[in-house]
């Protein structure tokens, strides 16, 4: 009978132990479950919030990204300004004390948004009667037989002379702007990749 008892007893034990053992794992299990899906959900979480915040830089980048421009002729402070990209020729005037009442702007199209290193010549009124100028709609000079400038003109303009891409244009952009304006059309010699053949053909299509 005692043999008996300590074998049932023994058996109770041994499933009280049994029982213990698998209410212990099966909380701790949950428990890592439940860890594991937080940690789950504060990785896609961060991966969220650190996508929007790559948005927001980029769209922050765009906004803030900066063109340089001149403005000469009848401003009141005529000087090399550094806008928003999307600026136009009316943010440039107001940047730089508006127009003189000298300033003819008749035929300025002020709505023109604005190219990196780019020359707007705000011309006199006299000056234009004087010479007869007429005004292209990005306020540069150009004069009523077709030359183009190549002290007021802008990088488009100056691509429209025969040979003049875009890297060449730039180059007579940046000369007028470290060296100072040309004194003669002869100058454009200077311009690296400007020699005598190229000259020759364009001479006739440029003035200062």
């Amino acid at each position: 009978m005692d043999k008996e008892k300590k074998k049932i007893g023994i058996i109770a034990i041994i499933i009280i132990i049994l029982a213990i053992t698998i209410f212990t794992y099966i909380r701790g299990g949950a428990k890592e479950l439940k860890k594991n899906d937080n940690t789950s959900i504060f990785v896609e979480n961060n991966a969220l919030e650190t996508e929007a915040d790559n948005d927001k830089n980029f769209i922050k980048e765009i906004k803030n990204k900066k063109i340089v421009v001149e403005i000469k002729g009848e401003v009141n402070k005529p000087d090399v300004y550094e806008l928003n990209d999307d600026s136009i020729v009316k943010d440039l005037i107001d940047i730089a004390g508006g127009i003189t009442e000298k300033a003819e702007i008749s035929n300025i199209n002020r709505a023109k948004k604005l190219q990196n290193h780019e020359l707007i010549y705000i011309s006199n009124k006299n000056e234009i009667l004087n010479k007869g100028e007429s005004l292209n709609n990005t306020g540069t000079s150009l004069k009523n037989n077709g030359k183009i400038n190549i002290n007021s003109s802008s990088m488009e303009e100056l691509k429209k002379i025969p040979g003049i891409g875009d890297a060449k244009a730039k180059k007579i952009i940046e000369y007028r702007e470290n060296i100072g304006l040309f004194n003669s059309i002869e100058d454009l010699r200077n311009i690296d990749g400007i020699g005598e053949k190229m000259f020759e053909k364009l001479k006739n299509e440029v003035e200062v």
